[in-house]
């Protein structure tokens, strides 16, 4: 029932009954990848485990097509793949690019999530054209949770923005709220806000926002190069450091000499002159709060439940 995925071609048949598996087949098959596969045997490194289930999990998203099976099906499909790619992309984050690609695990990341959401969507007008309340408990706490995940897996982008603006007040949480206002804050480059209310955030959430901290970095260390431009005052590095949430002030020292500043044991020498634009953005680091967080946390837990939030 593990099968690999495999492209469409000429002589293939991926119609015949005894190659297709159904819903119930499926959902075993997501959560024997993610809690025997993913969680049980440690000596594997991650990255291994991941290529071998993002492999299979592909394989269940073309079965699930093929057969189009109920949206009620697919949602509890998707959600924990959703999940799963969204882990996957701060996890390995740090990985060279011959071993992981984080372009093609956010391409599944964002493909999985629109599905997901258009899937509620048909849900909302399937209410309003009959009447009736179709919701269940699980949907009400994961819908939220996953509205939010699209806004900050798209930090500032207008179409996020504006999804969240139009949901319906009955899925418009404190969470959402909460992602709705970091997202506005990224696109008005109030980045020190964003950097103070990320803590709000689940904790998968948190991680995934935190893919985009070299992007936010770098444009906060440009806007300071403005804003405190002067000869005579530095801006205090451990203040700073804890601004931009960075682990250390050493990150911090090497990211300022790397956009042309100047940096000693006193704090950051801002000048508009020295700030160097249009250099390649700096690798991202994984945030070892983060890593403390994410280790008190079964994993086959937060992959196929997620994680609980409390309005």
């Amino acid at each position: 029932m593990v099968k690999c995925f495999s492209r469409s071609a000429a002589g293939k048949c991926f119609l015949k009954p005894e190659n297709l598996r159904p819903p119930n087949v499926l959902l075993r098959t997501v959560n024997y990848l993610l809690d025997e596969v993913i969680n049980k045997n440690d000596k594997v490194p991650y990255i291994i485990k991941y290529d071998f289930v993002m492999d299979r999990l592909r394989a269940v998203r073309q079965d699930m097509v093929i057969q189009n099976i109920s949206r009620a099906h697919q949602i509890v499909i998707l959600q924990p793949i959703v999940r799963f790619h969204a882990y996957s992309a701060y996890k390995c984050c740090e990985e060279n690019i011959n071993n992981f690609d984080s372009h093609i695990n956010d391409t599944h990341l964002q493909e999985c999530l629109k599905r997901l959401l258009c899937i509620y969507d048909y849900f909302d007008s399937l209410e309003k054209s009959a009447n009736i309340q179709i919701c269940n408990e699980s949907l009400k706490d994961a819908r939220p949770y996953f509205e939010t995940m699209y806004l900050i897996f798209n930090l500032g982008n207008n179409e996020a923005i504006n999804r969240a603006i139009r949901l319906p007040m009955d899925w418009r949480t404190n969470l959402v709220s909460i992602g709705l206002d970091i997202s506005f804050s990224y696109k008005k480059n109030n980045l020190v806000r964003v950097c103070r209310k990320l803590n709000r955030l689940p904790v998968l959430l948190q991680s995934l926002a935190f893919l985009k901290m070299p992007q936010l970095r770098s444009l906060s260390l440009k806007m300071m190069s403005v804003a405190y431009n002067s000869k005579n005052i530095c801006f205090p590095i451990g203040v700073l450091s804890k601004l931009l949430l960075y682990n250390s002030t050493s990150e911090l020292i090497s990211d300022c000499k790397y956009y042309g500043l100047k940096v000693d044991e006193n704090g950051v020498w801002f000048m508009k002159t020295d700030f160097i634009e249009g250099k390649p953005m700096v690798k991202v680091k994984r945030s070892k709060e983060m890593d403390e967080k994410l280790q008190q946390i079964d994993l086959s837990t937060l992959l196929l439940y997620g994680e609980k939030y409390i309005d």
